[in-house]
């Protein structure tokens, strides 16, 4: 094994020592020769995907590299496809830092996961960064123990502290666009579809009975796992195909898989009747298959392996379940909190088979794939064939190019066990089959939608292509404001970013206003907490100007305020360059 940079320079500097005698004058250069090889520049790499996946992402991630660039840091972006960046970020904890987007859906329990340090080692979106603070643990746990106003205060201060100890930067709540057309089916939401009831409202208006949406991304195609962190995608495919106990198409959750929820307190627990529906290959859904996926999604491994393997997906929803056990034909599930309208979130994980999944709790051997120690086949099978319990149904795939899914008549919605779905949601699809369509590019789903090729984009379009779309006669645009925000992700396992002054002057680098009106032509707001309203904090609502505003004025930095900055938070600088002890 070669020696690391450690023991070679140690053996430089005793081989240095051991030859003063012989060197007599020169021991001055040694000393200068040391110096050097304890300071160099510092440098940083910012993780990204490339401008085809995320226009505005790769566009903030620029951003921040020219800007560290000039305030003396090596820095450099590297463009990642969407599966490997997230194995990095989310799997591998192997990065520095993080631009993209977070999959926020603006609940407040959604903070624990991202920020507390019990699930700074897993895997998935729960606390990727390694941030650890006693004191948000602290908050973390007593906003899941209180409700009302005090809970809302204490949103507020978990808040407070993330702005304040940034384990990642907050830069603008991005619209959410998308583009459709309407002479085969119309009813599209705002925004366009992004959840399964957002497709069972769709009216047909022509006579076609294929729904034909766009992706642009391909890994729906290649990986169907709804618990594989790394292969999800803004389209959530597999929401079409797994089904929860409870649905939320709006404000107000909706029972789905399960017929009733009655809710018991003082302990917290919930008796869940199922609808009659089978799985897809014709098995019925049993009250044994959701307390196996409530054990499943907490422990992979079911006991066997010596620590338990959460699944990195939906983690905090699955927290919140203390057990779940089959009580007289029915599911009863008993909570990690006191109250409901928390608890509701623990209803919304995707229900599996239990016939299907319990086959793959082993370690994992995938050949030609370092897979790291401690994980299961469950969470690195492609799932190819999924069996699932949703009114569609998978049909073929061609890997990079499409996927198909159709009706499954079997499902409930088909039938009249529907008591308790609103309006529109109890009817079946208003189409018998759904072909997704791969696009590589915003200008590619364009001219499907153009050509009559596609009905709408499924996972949305950049704002640089709304004048084409809006110019295209038969088109329409769909516009709304959305939950996931743009951030800056930091490692705080790594030197120099595990030092919150460090990060906090990396925030002051971003001019929100600037990049709202140059990487997102407008086509968001500007934040830095990670909550909209009504959750944000009195205080943090953005007015123009961050509680760590940016060092400079208009998007151009002031380059000396900067380095001024840099060296209050403790470092220092080599002419212009940013140093570091050690090979930075």
């Amino acid at each position: 094994m070669s020696p690391g940079p450690a023991l070679r320079r140690r053996a430089l500097l005793a081989g240095a020592a051991g030859s003063v005698a012989a060197t007599g004058g020169c021991v001055g250069e040694l000393r200068n020769l040391a110096g050097r090889d304890r300071y160099r520049q510092l440098s940083l790499s910012i993780a990204s995907v490339p401008a085809s996946h995320d226009t505005h992402a790769i566009r903030v991630a620029n951003a921040l590299r020219e800007n560290l660039e000039r305030a003396g840091v090596d820095a450099d972006v590297t463009p990642k496809s969407p599966d490997v960046l997230r194995r990095d970020v989310l799997v591998n904890h192997d990065f520095d830092l993080y631009v993209g987007r977070y999959p926020s859906e603006g609940r407040p329990d959604e903070l624990r996961t991202l920020l507390h340090s019990t699930y700074g080692g897993e895997a998935g979106w729960q606390n990727p960064f390694g941030f650890s603070s006693v004191a948000v643990d602290d908050l973390l746990a007593e906003q899941r123990a209180v409700a009302g106003e005090k809970r809302a205060a204490v949103v507020d201060e978990i808040q407070r502290r993330a702005v304040e100890l940034q384990p990642f930067t907050v830069v603008a709540f991005g619209d959410r666009i998308a583009a459709a057309r309407t002479d085969r089916f119309d009813g599209w939401p705002a925004g366009g579809p992004t959840r399964l009831s957002d497709y069972l409202r769709v009216e047909r208006t022509g006579d076609d009975r294929t729904l034909r949406p766009t992706v642009g991304d391909v890994r729906p195609t290649r990986n169907r796992n709804p618990i594989a962190v790394e292969h999800r995608s803004r389209s959530r495919v597999t929401d079409l195909l797994y089904e929860p106990l409870l649905r939320r198409p709006a404000d107000a959750p909706v029972p789905w898989l399960a017929r009733t929820v009655e809710w018991e307190t003082d302990p917290l627990t919930a008796t869940v009747t199922l609808r009659e529906t089978p799985w897809h290959d014709g098995r019925p859904v049993a009250p044994s298959d959701v307390a196996f996926t409530y054990a499943f999604l907490a422990d992979t491994s079911l006991g066997g392996m010596d620590t338990p393997v959460p699944t990195p997906w939906r983690r905090g929803a699955v927290s919140l379940v203390d057990d779940a056990a089959v009580v007289d034909g029915d599911v009863r599930l008993a909570f990690a909190t006191d109250h409901r309208e928390v608890a509701r979130r623990a209803l919304s994980v995707p229900i599996l088979p239990e016939h299907v999944w319990s086959e793959y709790v082993g370690a994992a051997d995938v050949a030609g794939v370092d897979v790291a120690e401690g994980t299961t086949e469950a969470l690195v099978r492609s799932n190819e064939d999924p069996v699932g319990s949703g009114p569609l149904r998978f049909v073929a795939a061609d890997p990079d190019r499409s996927l198909t899914l159709e009706r499954f008549e079997p499902h409930f919605l088909y039938g009249d066990d529907t008591d308790g779905i609103p309006g529109p949601l109890a009817e079946p699809p208003a189409f018998d089959r759904v072909a997704f369509t791969v696009a590589p590019s915003d200008d590619a789903a364009a001219e499907l939608l153009e050509a009559g090729e596609a009905d709408v984009t499924a996972d949305g379009i950049g704002a640089g292509r709304l004048p084409r779309v809006s110019r295209t006669e038969g088109l329409e645009l769909l516009l709304a404001r959305a939950e996931p925000f743009y951030m800056v992700g930091y490692n705080c396992r790594r030197p120099p970013l595990s030092n919150e002054r460090f990060r906090r002057v990396v925030a002051r680098l971003l001019d929100r206003e600037s990049l709202v009106s140059a990487s997102f032509r407008g086509y968001a707001d500007a934040a830095e907490a990670p909550l909209r309203p009504p959750w944000t904090p009195e205080g943090l609502a953005w007015d123009g100007t961050a509680e760590l505003p940016f060092l400079g004025e208009a998007g151009a930095l002031d380059v000396e305020a900067a380095r001024a900055a840099f060296r209050e938070a403790g470092y220092q600088y080599d002419g212009d360059r940013l140093v570091t002890r050690g090979a930075g």
